[in-house]
Parts: structure tokens; C-alpha cells; sequence
């Protein structure tokens, strides 16, 4: 397809994802689905050119804005051609000649040239203030340093920049069948470069991106891609000595596949979701990975049904619940001109029930971990403190007694798991323990 038609699928593709309140990755996917005929040279070309757009789309509406004066999905995707891919009006004239001709045929002007001129004017303007290129909404940027904890908030602008870059591919292996230094070796095969994680003992850092489908690895369930960070706190999952185990939100069931593959068959683990889409997903990657100790329980968000032979027997719960996903905004950037104080709000109100809801599934004595993929303390620390407070049964006890990895005291900080990309390159993560006494 030719370059010009792929920029006008770009810009179409800016116009939805302004428009919707769905994540960003969502409308693509859809997006896709309704244009079958794309292939995937041009979709690889769409996704990495709109995505680039997406991580600094709060600058380019502002350049659109002040610079083009034209349709703002257009004027987006012109601003970003001459401010962040860099390409000179000729280039720009040549390449994407059908798509600015349509535009100018509608009697509208768009003179290249003073665009140009105003795009590298105000860039000079906002080189003078790197918070400027974070792309974090104006209404937002305050609020964000106030709502991380108190410890971290001196960093907030280290953290912003952090979450505007790129993050990593990373593999988490099938431990049960493969080995770290195994894997990179039949990558290197296949002429893909990678490295051990840096934390995960069962992590693998690809340097390039890469479609996996292909790969036998992967076809045969020895890799999966979840980041490092989530792989930490799917550690904390490991079954031992029969025990049972609950992912009470396991979406797309990593932590699930992982805890199975450490426990090498031991203990019984019960994979709870309220998508029966995701489950079915996860299935298919059950009977990949070829384990027979996972069970998936489709469950209603208010009661037991289905469950309730698991009320007070669980030896360990794990609830990743449903958050603002903060700490993922390198691979969601949408998130930055979407999120508000109030979505921090209503997702703190949710956590806490949830939390509530699924701590009846422990046993005397078991331990009931709170996790969340947010870099806010009121989803966090918060949650957890409200929880404890109103559930007196319940002590909270030090996280690094259920990770054994190397430099995991580098990841606490009061006895919680908080993981932020500027200091650990990973996802934000946050996780707690609490023992059930009584």
C-alpha cells in the first residue's frame, strides 16, 4: 500500500482514538478487524507510527493547534512528522502527496512551510522545560505528584519522563520445560538478540521487537510476554506442599500460567474471572504450556457462586485488581491525556471492595497479597490501610518473606512491593501481604 494511503489510515486511526474512551490499543485492534485488507507490513507501519503519535499527543495537539490550523487529526499527524520522526517538507510533500491533496482539495490551505517554521519555533519554546514533552494533560500534571506517595514525589518528574519511553519487550519462560540461558541460545538461533531480566530469575529482555506467533518457542509454550515486573509479583503465587491458590482477578492469566509452571504440578490453583472471553483465552494458553493443575472459574463480581467451596480454604490469594494502570502508561501512553483524579477515585472505591469481597476466600493463617499495576498511593498503600482497618483479622506482614530474588530489598519500601520504571525499568507495580490471624 502506498505510504500515502497508510498516512491517511494513521490519521483516521487519530480521530477514533481521541473520540473514544476506550483504550487506545482497543480501538486499533477494532480498527483492524474492520480493515482486513491491511496487511501486515502496513499495519506494523500504522501501529508504530500512531503509537509514536499517541506517547506525545498532548504536545502534538498543541503544535496541531498553534502551527497547522487544519483538520486536527491531520494537522497531529503533520506536526509529529516534522517534530518527532523529523522529515523535511519534501519528504513530506513526496510521501504523503495523495493525503495532503485530498485535504487541500476541500479548499482549505496548508502551507508546509510556515508549519514548519511555527512547529520549530515552539519546539525551541518547550525544550526549555522537559516536563513539556511528558504529554501528561495540564489539568493532570499537577495532580500526578500528588498523588504518588509521599517518598516518591520529589521524583515525579524523573517518573514522567520515564513513563514517555519505550518500554521493553520482555519473555517470561515456561520454567517447568525451558531455561533462561536455553531460550536466549534458540532466540540467538532465530537471530534474535536478548538478555536475563535483571530481577526475574525466569525473565527474558528482547532488545528489538518481534512477532512471536511464529516463533516454535512460543507455539509450543515455552515463552510467554509479560513484563518483569508482573512477573515479581506472580511469584508471589508459587504453590507448595498441595496448597491451594486463588488469582481472584486473573484476566489474562499470566500470573496463573507462571505460578503453575514454578510449582512444577503442586497445589491446586483457581484462576477467577468476570470475562468469560478472557478465560476462554487463557485456556488456549493452559493446553500450550501443558498444565493440569490450573482451573478456570467464571465468576459474578458480587457473590460466590461457583466458588464457594473455596470460602476460608485458600492458602494464598492473590488479588490484582482492576486500577487506573498508571504504571503501564509506556505501553498504554493513551492513558496520559485520558486520566483523571476522579478515575483514581472510583478506582480506589472499587479495589477496596473488591479486596473485601475475596478475602473471605482465606484460610486461618493464609495470606491474602493486594496488588495493583498503579503508581498512586490511593490505590496502593491506601486500599490497603482502609482494608486493614475495617478487617482487624488480617495483619499485615512483610512482602519479601514470600520473593526470593536477588536485590528484591531494592523493590520494598514499608514492607510493600513498589516498583516504578525511572528507578527499576519496569512497570509500575505495587503489591502487599496480609496474614489472616483469626
Amino acid at each position: 500500500m502506498k505510504t500515502s494511503s497508510l498516512a491517511g489510515h494513521t490519521v483516521e486511526l487519530i480521530g477514533l482514538v481521541l473520540k473514544s474512551r476506550l483504550p487506545a490499543d482497543k480501538v486499533i485492534a477494532d480498527y483492524y478487524r474492520g480493515h482486513r485488507y491491511l496487511g501486515s507490513h502496513d499495519r506494523r507501519w500504522i501501529s508504530e507510527k500512531i503509537y509514536g503519535i499517541i506517547r506525545n499527543m498532548v504536545l502534538l495537539m498543541h503544535l496541531s493547534e498553534r502551527c497547522t490550523k487544519c483538520d486536527r487529526s491531520l494537522g497531529i499527524f503533520i506536526s509529529h512528522e516534522i517534530a518527532f520522526a523529523r522529515l523535511n517538507l519534501m519528504k513530506i510533500e513526496q510521501d504523503y502527496e495523495d493525503l495532503i491533496a485530498a485535504y487541500r482539495a476541500t479548499g482549505e490551505s496548508l502551507n508546509l512551510i510556515t508549519v514548519e517554521k511555527c512547529i520549530l519555533n515552539e519546539m525551541i519554546q518547550i525544550s526549555s522545560n522537559p516536563k513539556n514533552y511528558q504529554s501528561l494533560i495540564n489539568s493532570f500534571r499537577e495532580d500526578f505528584k500528588i498523588l504518588l506517595p509521599e517518598h516518591i514525589q520529589c521524583e515525579a518528574d524523573d517518573l514522567m519522563i520515564s513513563l514517555n519511553m519505550q518500554a521493553p519487550m520482555v519473555l517470561r519462560i515456561n520454567s517447568s520445560s525451558q531455561s533462561v540461558p536455553d531460550v536466549i541460545e534458540l532466540l540467538k538461533a532465530s537471530g534474535i538478540e536478548s538478555e536475563p531480566t535483571r530481577y526475574s530469575p525466569i525473565g527474558i529482555s528482547i532488545r528489538k521487537r518481534i512477532n512471536l506467533s511464529n516463533l516454535d518457542l512460543f507455539k509450543n509454550g515455552n515463552i510467554e510476554v509479560q513484563d518483569e515486573a508482573s512477573q515479581i509479583v506472580g511469584m508471589l503465587l508459587l504453590p507448595s506442599n498441595g496448597e491451594i491458590v486463588v488469582d481472584a482477578c486473573a484476566g489474562g492469566g499470566g500470573k496463573s500460567l507462571e505460578a503453575a509452571a514454578l510449582s512444577n504440578g503442586s497445589g491446586e490453583i483457581y484462576s477467577l474471572d468476570i470475562d468469560a472471553n478472557r478465560l476462554k483465552n487463557m485456556q488456549t494458553r493452559i493446553r500450550r504450556g501443558g498444565f493440569t493443575n490450573i482451573n478456570t472459574v467464571l465468576v459474578e463480581p458480587d457473590n460466590y457462586t461457583g466458588i464457594e467451596h473455596l470460602i476460608d480454604t485458600a492458602d494464598k490469594v492473590l488479588v490484582d485488581a482492576p486500577c487506573t494502570g498508571s504504571g503501564t502508561i509506556r505501553r498504554n501512553p493513551d492513558k496520559k491525556f485520558k486520566l483523571s483524579v476522579r478515575d483514581v477515585e472510583i478506582a480506589s472505591n472499587g479495589q477496596f471492595k473488591i479486596l473485601n469481597h475475596y478475602s473471605r476466600l482465606v484460610r486461618k493463617g493464609g495470606v491474602l497479597f493486594y496488588a495493583t499495576c498503579s503508581i498512586f498511593d490511593k490505590e496502593n498503600a491506601g486500599v490497603v490501610a482502609r482494608f486493614l482497618e475495617s478487617n482487624r483479622n488480617f495483619r499485615k506482614v512483610r512482602i519479601e518473606e514470600f520473593l526470593k530474588l536477588q536485590g528484591v530489598e531494592e523493590l520494598i519500601h514499608d514492607d510493600f512491593l513498589e516498583i516504578y520504571p525511572h528507578k527499576h525499568g519496569m512497570d509500575g507495580f505495587f503489591a502487599a501481604a496480609m496474614r489472616r490471624i483469626c
